[in-house]
């Protein structure tokens, strides 16, 4: 079998790669939209003014379905950013091989987004462009979606959970 072309492979890993960042971000805005309105749900029923032992309970299964929302979004999301590093992996291997003598997009991708390197063209204006603060935070651990957003709403369904047991069993 003839070997295959490079640029093919590459054409398709940057479909594959386009799609999971896409996916990524609309999975990402689902999660938000429906925590968003899991919590907002969970808010009108505490600010009822007598709080009953039905409501309560209604609280407190919506908590745990919160929950296990939040441990959904911290897996579905950390898998599609796996997925995603991964076709960024492969695109620099096909970069950096001898064969390539186009731009190296994602070796340069690399190096500015997680090797905090300034990248230099200078035929640009400006000449450089410099890794800011946010970029090099980014890959921290608190700073990365699927983590950050889970363990906030993690934080607020276990203290609404935690008042209506409580309620409940006080």
């Amino acid at each position: 079998m003839d070997e295959i072309d490079p640029h093919t492979t590459y054409r398709n890993l940057i479909e594959l790669w386009t799609s999971g960042i896409r996916d990524y971000h609309s999975l990402l805005s689902d999660y938000l939209t429906a925590n968003s309105i899991f919590v907002g749900a969970i808010g009108l029923l505490l600010a009822r003014q007598t709080v009953t032992w039905v409501f309560t309970l209604l609280v407190i299964i919506l908590c745990l379905f919160g929950v296990l929302m939040a441990v959904q979004m911290a897996i579905v999301l950390g898998r599609f950013a796996a997925q995603t590093a991964l076709w960024e992996w492969q695109l620099r291997g096909i970069e950096r091989a001898g064969k390539w003598n186009q731009r190296k997009l994602f070796v340069e991708l690399h190096r500015y987004r997680d090797q905090h390197e300034s990248l230099e063209d200078k035929e640009n204006d400006p000449p450089f462009v410099h890794p800011n603060w946010a970029l090099r935070r980014h890959r921290q651990w608190w700073a990365r979606r699927e983590v950050s957003f889970p363990i906030f709403f993690g934080i607020v369904y276990g203290l609404f959970l935690a008042w209506s047991l409580t309620q409940f069993f006080g």
